[in-house]
C-alpha cells in the first residue's frame, strides 16, 4: 500500500487551536492532506463545531477550557464510511476513547501519541486523595489503550524513554510540523537589539507565567506582551494594573501569533512542563530569538540546537535576558539564522516521520481480530442515519 493510498482518521480531544496539541494535530492534519489518499481531523472548535462534536462541560481545575462529549453515532457513522486504514488518538481522553473503542470493533489499527506528562500535569492541579485517585486512573487507562495500540508516537526523547520505563519497547520519535502561517510569509530579519518580549501559551501553572510577570517589572525598559488565556488570567490583569511595559493580547488566532512573533525580538517559554513547545518552533521558523527552560522537550532535538538558547541551571530569567543580551549582535543573529533553517528542516522531516509511522501502524491491520464483517458495517451505517 501506497502512502497516496491511505486513509488516516485522527480523533482529537483537544479542542482546535486552542493549546499545543490541539494545534499540534491541526497543522500535521493541514499537511498529510497533499501527502495521503484522505485524513479526516476529528477534534472540538470554538468556532466550527464538528458534526461529531457534542455537549461541554467545564475542565475540572480550569474554568476557561471545556471538554467535549464525542456524539457516537456521527463518530460511528464517519469511520463505517471512510473505512480508515490508521485511527489516530492521544490519549486519555473522552474523544481518544471513543475512537480506541471504535477501532477496536471495526478492526482498525491504532497509533496513539503520547505528547504530555499527565502525572506532572495532576500533581500540578490535585493533591490528596483526589490527585491519588486522578493518577490511578490515568495510569490504567494510557496502560490499557498502551496494549491495545499498534503503534505508538511520541515527541520528544525523555518521553521515549518514559514509555520504555512504561513497557512499550519501540516507541516511536516524530517531529512537530508548522503551520502555513509560521512557512508561507515572507520573514523578516530580526533587529539588533531585544526591544520586545513575548510570552504565548496557555495561562496555567505549568507554564512558570509568574517568572514572565516578574521579569517584566524586573525590565521596565523592556515591553512585554502575553497572548493567551487561561485559569491565571486574573494573575496577568492584576500585573497590567502595576505595569505599564505590558501589553495583553488574550487568546489568539495563529496568524495573530504569527503577526506578534516577527514585532518581537525575543519568544520566552519558562514552563515547568512542556512536552515540546510547539510554539518555540513557530518563532524559531520566524527566525527569532528564543529562550526556554530546560523542562521543554524541544531542547532535546539536535537539529534545533544551535537555534535555541537555554536557561542555565540555577539561572533566573532576569539573568537568562541579560547574558543574551551581552552575546554579540552577529551572534545573536547567527542563532537566528540557525533558529529559522532547523525549524524549516524538522517540519519536513517530521511530515516523512509520520508517514512512515501511519504506514507501519496500516501494515499491523492483519494482526488484530477480525473486523466486524461488512453486513453489519451496513447496519451500523443505518443506525448511525438515524443521528438527531
Amino acid at each position: 500500500m501506497m502512502n497516496s493510498e491511505l486513509r488516516i482518521l485522527f480523533i482529537v480531544d483537544a479542542i482546535q487551536g486552542r493549546n499545543g496539541v490541539g494545534t499540534y494535530f491541526q497543522d500535521l492534519t493541514c499537511h498529510l492532506r497533499n501527502r495521503v489518499g484522505q485524513v479526516e481531523l476529528v477534534a472540538p472548535s470554538l468556532h466550527a463545531p464538528h458534526p461529531c462534536q457534542g455537549v461541554s462541560l467545564p475542565m475540572p481545575g480550569d474554568a476557561t477550557q471545556q471538554v467535549f462529549l464525542p456524539r457516537m453515532r456521527r463518530l460511528t457513522q464517519l469511520a463505517v464510511d471512510m473505512k480508515p486504514h490508521v485511527i489516530v488518538v492521544p490519549g486519555p481522553g473522552l474523544f481518544a476513547l471513543a475512537g480506541f473503542w471504535l477501532a477496536s470493533k471495526l478492526g482498525i489499527p491504532v497509533c496513539m501519541t503520547h505528547q504530555t506528562d499527565y502525572s506532572k500535569l495532576v500533581d500540578l492541579y490535585w493533591s490528596g486523595i483526589t490527585g491519588r485517585f486522578a493518577q490511578t486512573m490515568l495510569a490504567w487507562t494510557n496502560l490499557l489503550m498502551f496494549r491495545g495500540s499498534s503503534t505508538i508516537a511520541t515527541i520528544s526523547q525523555p518521553q521515549v524513554q518514559q514509555l520504555r520505563r512504561q513497557g512499550i519497547p519501540h516507541p516511536h520519535l516524530v517531529g512537530t510540523t508548522l503551520a502555513p502561517e509560521f512557512v508561507d510569509p515572507p520573514v523578516t530579519e530580526p533587529r539588533s537589539q531585544i526591544r520586545k518580549v513575548l510570552f504565548v501559551g496557555r495561562l496555567a501553572a505549568e507554564k512558570n507565567l509568574d517568572h514572565f510577570l516578574a521579569l517584566t517589572q524586573q525590565r521596565p525598559d523592556l515591553q512585554f506582551s502575553i497572548a493567551g488565556d487561561g485559569p491565571l488570567r486574573g494573575l496577568v490583569e492584576e500585573q497590567l494594573k502595576r505595569c505599564n511595559n505590558l501589553q495583553f493580547l488574550g487568546w489568539c488566532s495563529r496568524q495573530t501569533v504569527q503577526e506578534q512573533v516577527d514585532q518581537h525580538d525575543l519568544l520566552i517559554l519558562p514552563s515547568a512542563v512542556e512536552a515540546f513547545g510547539t510554539v518555540a518552533l513557530e518563532a524559531m521558523a520566524r527566525k527569532r530569538l528564543v529562550l526556554t527552560t530546560p523542562a521543554c522537550g524541544i531542547n532535546d532535538w539536535q537539529s534545533l540546537a544551535k537555534g535555541l538558547i537555554t536557561m542555565e541551571p540555577g539561572e533566573s530569567l532576569l539573568q537568562a535576558v541579560r547574558r543574551i543580551e551581552t552575546l554579540p549582535a552577529a551572534e545573536r543573529s547567527y542563532i537566528c539564522q540557525q533558529a529559522h533553517r532547523g525549524a524549516r528542516q524538522l517540519n519536513e522531516e517530521a511530515l516523512d516521520q509520520w508517514l512512515s509511522v501511519l504506514q507501519i501502524t496500516a501494515n499491523k491491520a492483519h494482526l488484530l481480530p477480525r473486523p466486524i464483517p461488512s453486513a453489519t458495517f451496513a447496519v451500523l451505517r443505518r443506525l448511525a442515519a438515524y443521528q438527531t
